[in-house]
């Protein structure tokens, strides 16, 4: 049986990720090890073998990897939101290098790597929709230290053979998704309404690409086992909906009269109008088309 190791897979999307095979049956094919720094609640996934390990060690690291040997690794750790510059590139971009470094060190044949993109290392692009062959022009440090680990994906693969993938995903919504992005934000204020209550948000024009998050962790999978090695693929929908739109629709669903007020707190500086993505590479190269209702699932 070949062996998964899912790093980060406590996150919002690892938990979809875990959910995913388990509605597929593929710990039946699998055996699976799921790794994170906090504890591990989630008694309904009882196929999986978790280790609490801190990642940014990687002397723990490196004995989880050498220990389970695992054929497939994907790596979900990251964040959106930190107070430093080092900090944004020890969680999004180190701890792959130290990946990296560990299989080529120890000797590990892996079959493939899948590495958790994004699509602000695009930045504000100059012609849409952005290709995976677009210019890379963050304009923030979070998609900044995203391309440091597209490039050490690159690295690797191009120069010591190893099998990588990144899938370089834009925006994403589903039940459970941080408070902190503002779709999450939405739901939040949204659930916490009555009826007449004004729901605060920020500048709602900007456009964005969003997936649901069942689409999204079908393409990782697809990616994982079917991507052709050294590729980056964008995850994306291939269109865009400004935030407006996606603050009525969610209104809309929760059956209760509500209104929106801008907040100038709220408005972020130097904001991208408008992004999306072609995905035309990952439909080309996988199984994966995009199914889910965008705001199924969501309360």
């Amino acid at each position: 049986m070949k062996k998964i190791l899912c790093l980060g897979s406590n996150s919002f999307t690892g938990y979809h990720f875990k959910d995913f095979i388990q509605k597929h049956k593929l710990y039946e094919k699998y055996a699976i090890c799921g790794v994170d720094k906090d504890d591990y609640y989630y008694s309904h996934f009882k196929w999986i073998w978790y280790e609490k390990v801190n990642p940014l060690d990687k002397d723990s690291l490196k004995n989880i990897i050498v220990s389970f040997k695992p054929n497939y690794l994907i790596n979900m750790i990251g964040t959106f939101q930190a107070v430093s510059f080092d900090e944004y590139y020890q969680l999004n971009a180190n701890i792959s290098r130290n990946i990296f470094e560990i299989i080529i060190e120890n000797n590990i044949v892996i079959e493939k790597i899948l590495l958790i993109g994004s699509a602000a290392e695009y930045g504000n692009a100059r012609q849409l929709p952005v290709r995976e062959s677009s210019p890379a022009a963050p304009v923030n440090l979070y998609g900044f230290s995203k391309l440091i680990q597209t490039e050490i994906a690159q690295y690797y693969f191009n120069n010591l053979g190893i099998n990588v993938n990144v899938a370089r995903t834009f925006n994403i919504i589903g039940k459970g998704i941080s408070r902190k992005l503002a779709v999450g934000n939405f739901i939040e204020q949204i659930n916490n309404a009555k009826d007449g209550d004004i729901i605060k948000v920020g500048n709602i024009k900007p456009k964005r690409d969003y997936l649901h998050i069942a689409d999204v962790v079908e393409a990782y999978w697809q990616i994982l086992m079917n991507g052709y090695p050294g590729e980056i693929y964008n995850v994306c929908s291939s269109v865009s909906l400004s935030m407006e739109e996606i603050l009525t629709n969610l209104m809309n669903m929760a059956g209760k009269k509500l209104y929106f007020e801008i907040d100038d707190s709220l408005i972020k500086n130097n904001d991208i109008s408008d992004i999306y993505g072609d995905n035309s590479k990952l439909i080309s190269h996988t199984p994966w088309s995009p199914k889910k209702d965008l705001f199924s699932d969501l309360f």
